[in-house]
């Protein structure tokens, strides 16, 4: 049972610990009374036979079990008289359950959990979400390139080799591309494709990559830019203008899904206006991986 001497509300607890703790509390302190009411009510026949944790040495008080009193542990408050009836070991035991599962309910009564702040208008929801993203940026800025690229770092390298990506580099990238809006288009190797694997079709995660030679402009030329420096298992989030991006590598690497593929014809008529839609600019963004690096 969960009493004052094992949850202190005043101690600080994190938030879910401390929800957790209370639910548990409540919950077993409502099992410790009903356990006692009913042994206090029950006859000597009627009384079951388990094992109630009642001390701190490990060993335990066998109601309607066979223990002898010499195998009652020492922290037990039981007198020692030999004639002591079945009976009134049990209203004892129960009275001690009860007053320590009280005590709890009494104690978890008056706690009070912290209040956290919370914005209360849109003007203030605003400032808290700005807050937020300028703290963000100061952890991870974003890096901006001449010719319009910008990244930032999802994660850093997992390999403690100074190799880095350079002119003429042979990388195994994986990749994954969207809209500006954040509409998934098509992707390698980060698990969202489907690759024949073992006779079915499998997550293409580890098991599929692309090949890069860095100035053959297997990926557009932006990207190229952007994977510079990069070291083994790095990732970056890359977005994409339209002057350095797919024409530029002649529309590397291609979608193999049939949903990929109208991606790609989506965005083609995007770029270049269709009807009465005049040609918009727009950009592409890129997660990508450097699984392998060769010089």
């Amino acid at each position: 049972v969960l009493s004052p001497s094992t949850f202190n509300p005043q101690s600080t607890y994190p938030p879910n610990l401390s929800l957790l703790i209370k639910m548990l509390a409540r919950s077993t302190t409502t099992i410790a009374i009903v356990l006692s009411l009913s042994y206090v009510t029950q006859t000597h026949s009627f009384a079951p036979s388990f094992q109630l944790p009642l001390t701190s040495k490990g060993k335990s008080l066998a109601i309607g079990g066979h223990h002898s009193d010499s195998e009652l542990d020492d922290d037990v408050n039981v007198p020692s008289n030999p004639s002591l009836s079945r009976k009134s070991l049990l209203e004892k035991t129960a009275a001690s359950i009860s007053g320590v599962a009280l005590a709890s309910v009494f104690e978890l009564s008056s706690f009070t959990p912290p209040a956290y702040a919370k914005c209360t208008d849109i003007d203030s929801c605003r400032e808290e979400g700005e807050r937020k993203v300028e703290a963000e940026l100061k952890r991870n800025p974003i890096v901006r390139l001449s010719d319009g690229v910008q990244y930032r770092v999802l994660s850093s390298p997992t390999s403690s080799s100074s190799d880095k990506v350079t002119e003429g580099s042979n990388i195994d990238l994986a990749y994954s591309i969207s809209t500006a809006s954040g509409q998934y288009m098509y992707s390698k190797g980060f698990g969202y494709e489907k690759v024949e694997f073992g006779g079915r079709k499998e997550s293409d995660l580890g098991l599929d990559s692309m090949r890069v030679v860095m100035g053959k402009h297997n990926v557009p030329v932006g990207i190229e830019n952007a994977l510079v420096g990069m070291g083994k298992g790095e990732k970056r989030r890359v977005e994409l203008p339209p002057a350095v991006g797919f024409e530029t590598s002649n529309w590397m690497p291609e979608p193999t899904s049939r949903m990929g593929k109208a991606q790609i014809v989506q965005y083609k008529r995007k770029l270049t206006g269709f009807g009465s839609q005049p040609p918009f600019p727009a950009e592409t963004v890129w997660d990508i991986e450097v699984l392998n690096l060769k010089r």
